[in-house]
């Protein structure tokens, strides 16, 4: 279903509740916009971390110290210390 908006001088414009309620996105909470040559891309937030092992992008990653560490890390990590 399309939904034609105006957007206000504020550069402002209201997400309809029926796509906030499929989302489940409330007031206050955040969305990351991003575009491409044809569109504007609004997604509910997703925290990223970059893995300070693998060095990539990752949804989930825990914090030891001040690094993230994807699962996938931490996997190379214990590889790591069982070779040893």
């Amino acid at each position: 279903m399309v939904h034609t908006k105006r957007i206000n001088n504020a550069g402002r414009l209201v997400i309809p509740k029926e796509i906030l309620d499929i989302f489940q996105l409330h007031e206050g909470d955040q969305v990351d916009i991003t575009h491409n040559e044809r569109q504007i891309i609004i997604e509910p937030h997703r925290q990223r971390y970059v893995c300070a092992v693998t060095g990539k992008v990752a949804d989930e990653a825990i914090r030891i110290g001040e690094a993230w560490i994807s699962k996938e890390g931490l996997k190379q990590i214990v590889q790591y210390m069982s070779s040893e």
